[in-house]
């Protein structure tokens, strides 16, 4: 995915949170499927490569200056994508597994769920909701 592909989905969207789960999901579940393959397989280098491209297209967004973001967390984030691209290097070359990638991954897509469930307004409950069954 560019970063042009992805700004223009997160425009497009409502919720930009739930997009950029599901983006992580379908990435790590690659992952994951080829968490035990040989360094060498292509299929673990292709996960690899779409993990890697997420997170340089989300450290390209987090450095924009209209990024709104609160500055901590935008660094935090942006050091994790240094950490994705040293560990997936490693990886690549054979000196590692990706275990830490697939905390890191899982960890973000925590952070999302959380702020896509707080951002959702809160609604008063219907009578329905209120009946207890009787």
């Amino acid at each position: 995915m560019s970063i042009a592909a992805y700004h223009q989905t997160i425009a497009e969207c409502d919720d930009p949170r739930k997009i950029e789960y599901r983006v992580f999901l379908r990435i790590t579940l690659a992952l994951e499927a080829n968490r035990h393959a040989d360094w060498r397989s292509a299929a673990l280098k292709d996960a690899l490569w779409r993990n890697l491209e997420l997170w340089n297209a989300l450290r390209a967004d987090l450095l924009e200056d209209g990024n709104a973001l609160p500055e901590g967390l935008r660094a935090g984030l942006i050091s994790l994508s240094f950490a994705v691209n040293r560990n997936t290097q490693r990886v690549l070359r054979g000196e590692g597994g990706i275990d830490l990638l697939l905390h890191i991954n899982r960890s973000v897509m925590q952070g999302l769920q959380g702020a896509a469930s707080a951002a959702q307004p809160a609604r008063e409950p219907a009578a329905e909701d209120l009946s207890y069954g009787t």
